[in-house]
Formats: structure tokens, sequence, C-alpha cells
């Protein structure tokens, strides 16, 4: 019988469930209140027009709150999926506990607090612990011990604390991915701009996602970088928060097509790898053809989607591809497909399926010198190629039970 887990289980999530309901609400109800201030204006706003230039700001004040009142309906719906989001959280049975406790005594660890947390395909120990040794000890050492217990291989947690000092300090563990990657990029810059236009990330959120993205801006130079690079940060920004993508994408094209309709567009290729799965999901907004390398064999990813800003109701298309140990990802921005003219992609993909590169960082430089050759060494856009490699980890064994 496991101690106190379905009062832990209960006070863990419901106080955290009440909150994030709570911020749900407000910002539904402040979106029904620009809602409301824009029917009233819309019933009052005709019977008089004194000139056009006020019934111009008069429109363009409606189409301003209409998007802010979308904007928050977004924003609420984005903390009702996190309240929602299914969290088991447990403690070890008693005797499980104090052997757990007994072995990491052993080697100079105090620990307390011992508690389990499994949501969706993810599970991590959480755990208060110090060193009774003189000196540091690496939170590195500690997951190591557990692995050894467990039988599964742990690694600390991007938010766990990085070492244990003889004060308590809150540790998490999790599972390690199935899959790691390695990135690279190559770009080069249009003639006569010093500046590009494209604007790329690779990141990773936490050990169980790696997340890249390639921005191009409308045109080349200082504003199209600009344009770019608001679009890749505000992304970040949105994805540490832990918005979902779809969502975030639907606010940016909202913000951008009332700041400018129609005008200062903007790309995004946006990778998501789960390391555990192994799966890609692609989510495209204008933005050129990806390509998966297995082997020999190249598989074109693209979607026909208009850019960020274009149009009002944002329509992205998501697209997703199972990766194996060695597959190759390969991103680019259209200064790349474009080289090559009225062969565009069919030329890419035979260049990638002859390319016997395994090293990211020459394949990219090798697709980049290829696109340049192409146009008989003139850069007459921004390019930027970027390439992951899919490296398979040892195979786990089935491991001890947690609890």
């Amino acid at each position: 019988m496991k101690t106190n887990s379905a009062e832990n289980k209960s006070l863990f999530t419901g106080y955290s469930k009440k909150k994030l309901y709570s911020l749900a609400e407000t910002y539904e109800e402040l979106a029904k209140l620009y809602r409301s201030t824009l029917n009233k204006a819309e019933s009052s706003g005709e019977q008089a027009a004194p000139d056009r230039r006020d019934i111009l700001y008069r429109n363009e004040l409606r189409e301003t709150n209409r998007i802010f009142a979308n904007h928050l309906e977004e924003i609420s719906e984005a903390f009702l999926e996190v309240a929602d989001t299914v969290v088991q959280v447990s403690r070890p049975v008693e005797h499980k506990r104090r052997a757990l406790i007994q072995h990491l005594k052993k080697h100079g660890i105090q620990a307390r607090e011992l508690i389990f947390i499994e949501g969706g395909a993810s599970r991590r120990i959480s755990m208060e612990a110090r060193s009774t040794l003189r000196g540091q000890i690496p939170a590195e050492d500690l997951a190591g011990l557990l692995s050894v217990y467990f039988n599964r291989r742990l690694m600390p947690s991007l938010d766990s604390a990085v070492s244990l000092g003889r004060g308590y300090d809150l540790f998490i563990f999790e599972e390690e991915p199935s899959f790691s990657v390695l990135s690279a990029m190559s770009r080069a810059v249009k003639e006569d701009e010093k500046i590009s236009g494209d604007n790329f990330s690779v990141e990773e959120y936490s050990h169980h996602q790696m997340v890249a993205m390639i921005s191009d801006g409308m045109g080349s130079g200082e504003q199209a970088c600009q344009d770019s690079r608001l679009v890749v940060e505000f992304m970040e920004k949105f994805m540490e928060a832990g918005f979902p993508r779809e969502k975030a994408l639907m606010m940016l094209n909202g913000t951008l097509f009332s700041q400018n309709p129609g005008g200062n567009l903007t790309t995004l290729d946006l990778c998501s790898i789960d390391l555990l799965s192994g799966e890609a999901d692609f989510i495209k907004a204008g933005a050129a053809a990806s390509f998966l390398k297995r082997g020999m064999h190249v598989e074109e990813i693209a979607s026909d989607t208009l850019p960020l800003g274009s149009v009002e109701a944002f329509g992205s298309m998501q697209l997703m591809v199972q990766l194996r140990n060695a597959d190759l990802l390969v991103m680019v921005s259209d200064g790349v497909t474009d080289a090559f003219g009225e062969f565009g992609t069919r030329r890419l993909k035979d260049i990638l399926a002859k390319a016997n590169y395994v090293n990211p960082k020459e394949l990219s430089d090798y697709v980049l010198k290829c696109a340049i050759g192409c146009q008989g060494g003139h850069i007459r856009d921004d390019m930027t190629v970027l390439v992951m490699y899919l490296n398979q980890n040892g195979i786990k064994s089935g491991g001890r039970d947690y609890e």
C-alpha cells in the first residue's frame, strides 16, 4: 500500500489546477469585456459620422479590440490545456523509501521528500537531498546512483539543482531520452547586404523536446532581420512558458496582421523532435520544403501555406515523420531552394541523396556550396541551411519499478 499517495496527488495537482483555471477564467472575462466594448461601438458608431478620418480611426480601434480579444481567448485556452494535463504524483511505499535512503546514505547523501511524477511518456523522481561529505557532489553522481538502484538510465532535469552541498536542495531526475541530436548551420548573406534577413534557433526545452526554427523575413537587410528575429524570439518565449506551438503561432500571426495587413510577411519553419519517441512534428508557415535523408533515400517535407501576417485567420499545416537512428533532417530558407531555379527541390533532393556526409556541419556546408554554385558563385538571396543528425542512445532495460 502506498503511503498517502492519493492525498499527495490531490494536494499536488488540486491547488495548481485551481490557480490555472482561475487565470483562464480571468483572461476569458477580459476577452468578453473587449468584445462587449466592440459590440457597443458597432451599434453606436454609425449614428454619426463627422468625417472620414474619424470613421477610419473608429474602424481601426474596433479591429484592434477584436484581435486583442482573440488573443486573450487563446491565452485562456492555453491555461486550460495546461490545467487539464494529467500528472500522476505518488510516494514510494515505506520499506522501499527506507531502502533507497539507506542506499544513498552509504555514499554520503542524505535524502528526503521522495516523490515520483508521471505525465505522458515522462517519468521523473523528485527529492530533497544534501551531501554529508566535504565538498560538492555533482547531481550527475546522484543520477548515477539512482540509475544503478532502479536499473534505469536517469539524468538531472533542466530544472534540477546542479550539485549537492551541506544544505538541502531540490533535485529532479528523469529518464534519459532514447535519442540525441547533433545540429549544425551554414548561412550566406545576400550580396550588397551586411546582415541576413534569416534567423534561426535550435533549443532544448526539456530533455525530451528539441525545437529547431528558421524564419525568413520578406526582402533582405536590417528590416527583414528584425521581422524574422521577432518571430523566432516570440516563439521561444511562448514555448519556454509551456504554450502549445499552434496557439502561439495563431497569436503571433494575429499580431503581425494587425500591425500591417499583408505587409512585413515572414515565414516560419518549425520542427519539434520528441527525443523519447523519435517523432518529428513540422509546422510550416510559407516556409520552404524540408528534407529527411535516410541513407540514399530522401523524403521531401512540404506544405502549401501562407507566411505569417498575410491573412487574419492563419491555418498552419502540421506534418509528422518518424525518425530512426542516423537520420538527417535538413531545413533551409527559400533562398537555398530558389538558387536551383526551375529544378528547385528536385535538384536539392538529388544532391542530398548522393551526399555521403554524416557530419551535420559538413552536409550543411556542402548544400550551401552547391546552392551558391548553381548561381555562378553569386548570392542573390539570404541562405540558411540547418542540419540535424539523430543518434539513438543505448537500449534501456526494463528497470525496477519505482514504487
